[in-house]
This record gives structure tokens, C-alpha cells and sequence, in this order.
């Protein structure tokens, strides 16, 4: 590993950063960037690898300018990109944030603590589960929420996508090109997924399209044999033969760790910002799919840059004598 994606605990315990952003997709990557060139002292966290739900996505047609690269690539694009620059990357998991004396102090499980005088939160959402039998016993063993990271492993087999939406369609397209055959399962006769990808989908052969079904149980033996669904209309059982089932029907905001702090909210959860992208907070700042204006990369990453922006004029105003502009 590159000797900068690693800080010593020492090292981190000893500096206040300008800004600390949470979360290394799109939005974060996007204001570490912003925020390092206006000579802002930057860390970012991130508890796996830069680029996000990058890493779980296939094909990429409406990044301008790249179309059609793969998520996984165009991840790598941002983690070295990010790399050209003096962030400072701590590999770890934020618990929790206290506030003293004006001083964020971000807690990391590894038990230390990052400091800093404003925080730019960007840590996305988890995949949705289903909450079924089957799908916790079963998770690693034909259970799975990224078709991008274990679809290779279903070569010439079959399998199931249980979603309605863009990542559930781009899923079942994706696999129908490594797999014998994909059932794409959908509890509505009506998908939510974007027209291009639905005419895609219908023109694939070995994909079979069962709505309006919801998954009830996957079972199993040492792994997935089986996936029981209802029909919603007429609530008859149907069990189909799978090796693999891939779940995507949705996300949640992963704002676990903000139990401390308390930031205002909206309805679903997601946290609130304005149109500079400020929370309830003084200091604190969201971007990205954690605000659930849009999930789409290109206004995740535009988020984080306003965000970035914002946090530079704020502490300029509030503390213009250590504040240096760098063009």
C-alpha cells in the first residue's frame, strides 16, 4: 500500500485538520480535492477504499466524458487523482463525533481521535436488506448486494436480482452476460429503473422477468439452492432454483455514528442541508447520497465541491489570520 493511504496514530492524535471528511466516494473525494487547493490542512476517512458504491457498480453512462467505463476503473481514476494531493487518508470507521470548545473530534474505532474545525460528511448509505430467512445465514454463501464484486463467481450459473430500480436492472444485465440464467424479481409490474436500462433488460434471452413477486425465504443447504417468492396479486408460492441471489432494493443514510452531535434530519432520514450544503450544525457540512438529493455521482461529486467551498469561506470569516488561499 502506497505509504500515504497510512498514518501513524501519532500522528493523527497530534494535528486539528481545517476540514475532515467522512467517506471517500464521489462527494468526499470531490471536496478533499477542493478543499486540499484552497490550502485547507484536509484529512478524509474511510473505512474501506476510495470510490464508494463506485466499487459495487457495473457500467457508467452518465459521468460526462466517460461513458461507459466500469465503477471499479473509474474508483481507481478517483484514488489517484486524490493522490496528487496532500490529503492526509486514515483508513478507519468514525463511531462517533463529540464538539468541544468549537473542535470537532471525530472518534475512529481503532480508539483514537481526529480533530478538526469543520467536517464535511459524505459517507453515503448501506445496501437495504430484505430481512428475511435465509438472506443473514446465507450472505457470502449465494447471498450478495453487489453484483459487481461476486458475479464472476456465477459463471454459467443461475441467478436471482431482487430490485426494481437502475442498480437492479444494471445488475441483472450485468450478470446475464456471465450467467447461464438471471431472474429478476420485482414486487411491482412497474420498474423505477431508468427506460434504457428496462429496454435493455426485456431484450436480454436468458433473463426472466417475475412480477409483481416478493422474496419471502432463501434456502439453503452449505449455500443458496433455493429462493421461495409470492406472487403479491394472488398470493401463490412459486420456489425457483438458484445459485446466487442479488439484492438491490435500495439504501439507507449511514449517519450511525452522529448520535452525539444530532444534526436535523428529514423525514427519511437523511440529513438536512441547504443549498450550500450546511446542516443544523455550525462547522458540520453533508454532500452526497447522505443528503438524498438525487443518487447520481455527477451531483454527489458537485455537492462535495460546494461543500469543500463553503467550509473555506467559513473559516476564512471566522478565522481570517490562519486562513492562506492558495488559486
Amino acid at each position: 500500500m502506497d505509504f500515504r493511504l497510512m498514518l501513524t496514530l501519532t500522528n493523527i492524535a497530534r494535528k486539528i485538520y481545517d476540514v475532515l471528511i467522512i467517506g471517500g466516494g464521489g462527494a468526499g473525494v470531490t471536496a478533499a480535492i477542493y478543499s486540499v487547493r484552497r490550502g485547507l490542512k484536509t484529512a478524509l476517512v474511510e473505512r474501506k477504499d476510495i470510490g464508494g458504491q463506485l466499487l459495487e457498480a457495473s457500467t457508467i453512462e452518465n459521468y460526462p466524458g466517460l461513458y461507459g467505463v466500469m465503477g471499479p476503473e473509474l474508483a481507481q481514476l478517483f484514488k489517484m487523482h486524490l493522490l496528487e494531493f496532500d490529503v492526509d487518508l486514515i483508513y478507519d470507521e468514525v463511531i462517533d463525533i463529540h464538539i468541544k470548545e468549537n473542535i470537532f473530534e471525530v472518534i475512529l474505532k481503532s480508539g483514537e481521535v481526529a480533530r478538526a474545525r469543520t467536517v464535511i460528511i459524505a459517507s453515503g448509505m448501506e445496501p437495504r436488506r430484505l430481512n428475511i430467512p435465509g438472506e443473514k445465514e446465507y450472505l457470502g454463501k449465494g447471498v450478495s448486494y453487489c453484483a459487481v464484486c461476486d458475479g464472476a463467481l456465477y459463471k454459467n450459473k443461475v441467478v436471482a436480482v431482487i430490485g426494481g430500480g437502475s442498480t437492479a436492472v444494471s445488475y441483472a444485465l450485468y450478470l446475464s452476460d456471465i450467467c447461464k440464467k438471471v431472474y429478476l424479481i420485482h414486487r411491482r409490474k412497474q420498474f423505477r429503473a431508468e427506460d434504457i436500462l428496462v429496454k435493455q433488460l426485456r431484450e436480454r434471452s436468458n433473463i426472466e422477468i417475475l412480477v409483481p413477486y416478493v422474496a419471502v425465504e432463501i434456502i439453503g443447504e452449505n449455500s443458496v439452492k433455493k429462493l421461495k417468492i409470492v406472487n403479491r396479486e394472488t398470493i401463490t408460492e412459486k420456489i425457483i432454483d438458484v445459485d446466487g441471489v442479488f439484492i438491490a432494493i435500495g439504501h439507507e443514510p449511514n449517519v450511525s455514528f452522529l448520535k452525539s452531535i444530532n444534526p436535523e434530519f428529514n423525514k427519511k432520514g437523511f440529513i438536512k442541508v441547504d443549498a450550500r450544503m450546511r446542516t443544523s450544525i455550525e462547522g458540520l457540512f453533508a454532500a452526497g447520497d447522505i443528503t438524498g438529493i438525487e443518487n447520481q455521482l455527477v451531483v454527489a461529486c458537485a455537492q462535495g465541491a460546494i461543500a469543500a467551498l463553503t467550509a473555506a469561506k467559513y473559516l476564512k470569516e471566522k478565522e481570517p489570520w490562519s486562513f492562506k488561499l492558495i488559486n
